[in-house]
């Protein structure tokens, strides 16, 4: 079996949440789930074995595949004629509410991917003791709170896309093929009746997913196609690749905490660099390292390069630090300047701080021309 686990990114944001929101996190672990009985039916139609026996075939064919153990009850929403699906999550049994176009239109195979991709929610939210779904609850009630850090808005957007793509490999796991898995996902996101998997295959290979996906729920279905074939093709080796595509890296504009968590890591290397080879020296250097968290003296692991596909503005930003390093004291003159700049040529920034140097200092001709030397 390919290796199916909570994505890298999951693990990774649960386990920072954990550090910083003990607490809240242990609160909002799955106890009880909410009294669904009256409500579903009120308003859908239930889906009984003995009146709808392939569908309940389908759908513990998938719960079979995930080592589903719960009862698994299926009800179809009576708002209209949609092609959804969704798990209602209850600890104790898992719940699907489907739309009916969705029964229409899919044939056994594809019903179990659908079930299977709903049925992986009710895995994943019930995994390690509950620990995901406790992670997604901190971020879905931090969003409604407007004094929540941009950080933690887009943490919770890109862990919302990585559960539905952690669910896609539910889906393939439940029917065990990936262009019925495609088939399920177009048509349940397109209502058509007749699609081509293979070819919409071919059409998710032509996209550039250097630009990362835009979705706030769902990525793209065609980002979703990809992610799957990658995820087939190279198992867990194709995560760093899909998890790009969700958002962009190390960008200012939209950090995630995790993003936060290494910008901040990379500069108190970069900052430790300077004090640790005394490019800069001086109180008022070693101060400044301080508000960095680097003290003068202490061990700090040395960055060897920046990151080649680092922003435009956060490479701005790490060179802004550099020269605030480099104008810290103001007898260090263009020695301390010099030395500076040699240290960001050492790592890859020193385009960006002459760059920096030109704009923000009056040297005259002559010393900026030294400087650019070298």
């Amino acid at each position: 079996m390919t290796d199916w686990r909570p994505l890298p990114y999951h693990r990774e944001v649960t386990a920072l949440l954990e550090r910083e929101n003990p607490v809240a996190i242990g609160a909002l672990r799955p106890t009880t789930g909410p009294e669904l009985g009256q409500l579903l039916l009120r308003q859908t139609y239930r889906v009984e074995a003995t009146a709808h026996p392939e569908v309940h075939a389908a759908v513990q064919r998938a719960a079979d595949a995930l080592g589903v153990a719960v009862p698994v009850e299926i009800y179809v929403d009576e708002g209209g004629p949609g092609t959804t699906a969704e798990l209602v999550f209850v600890p104790d049994r898992a719940v699907l509410v489907l739309g009916g176009g969705t029964l229409n239109l899919l044939d056994p195979a594809e019903l179990c991917a659908v079930a299977g991709h709903e049925l992986a929610h009710h895995v994943l939210w019930t995994a390690e003791g509950g620990r995901y779904l406790a992670a997604a609850r901190l971020l879905d009630a931090a969003e409604s709170d407007a004094r929540t850090p941009s950080e933690y808005l887009e943490t919770a957007r890109r862990f919302r896309l990585a559960t539905e793509l952690y669910a896609d490999r539910g889906a393939v796991l439940a029917c065990g093929s990936l262009t019925t898995t495609v088939s399920g996902l177009v048509k349940v996101s397109t209502g058509l009746a007749r699609v081509d998997s293979a070819a919409y295959l071919r059409q998710a290979a032509e996209v550039d997913y250097s630009v990362p996906s835009a979705g706030t729920t769902h990525p793209e279905t065609v980002l979703r196609a990809w992610a799957l074939q990658e995820w087939q093709e190279r198992g867990s080796g194709a995560d760093p690749a899909v998890a790009a595509a969700l958002g962009p890296q190390l960008d200012l504009a939209a950090l995630d905490v995790l993003g936060q968590d290494r910008l901040a890591e990379l500069t108190r290397s970069l900052v430790w660099m300077l004090v640790a080879d005394d490019a800069v020296r001086g109180e008022e250097a070693a101060a400044l390292a301080e508000q960095y968290g680097v003290l003068v003296g202490t061990q700090s692991p040395a960055l060897t390069d920046t990151p080649a596909d680092l922003p435009a503005e956060t490479r701005t930003y790490l060179a802004a630090v550099l020269l605030d390093f480099a104008t810290a004291d103001e007898d260090g003159g263009l020695g301390d300047l010099a030395a500076v700049v040699a240290l960001a040529r050492r790592v890859g920034l020193g385009p960006d701080l002459l760059r920096m140097v030109a704009a923000e200092l009056d040297l005259g001709e002559r010393a900026t021309a030294q400087l650019a030397a070298g």
